[in-house]
């Protein structure tokens, strides 16, 4: 995933199946390059990454919630790239 270290963007997911949940998301990278995205989801902060799958790393997110998040970051990275 190319994206440049701090690149914010925002996302919206359903929050319950109809209202639509406007998200911060920020692209970061640790040392060895490894990127990661902290999202902002109401006061909730959660980081999520892409191996295989997406995941969380920190916070807490349930898992239907954390593969429709990362649904919309790769929609917006490919969308961008």
């Amino acid at each position: 995933m190319e994206t440049s270290e701090n690149k914010k963007f925002t996302v919206n997911i359903n929050k319950d199946g109809s209202n639509a949940q406007s998200t911060e998301v920020t692209h970061k990278e640790t040392t060895d390059g490894l990127s990661y995205y902290i999202c902002k989801i109401g006061e909730n902060e959660v980081q999520l990454r892409k191996d295989d799958h997406w995941e969380v790393i920190w916070g807490e997110l349930d898992p239907e919630k954390v593969a429709t998040l990362g649904a919309e970051i790769d929609k917006h990275i490919l969308k961008h790239s």
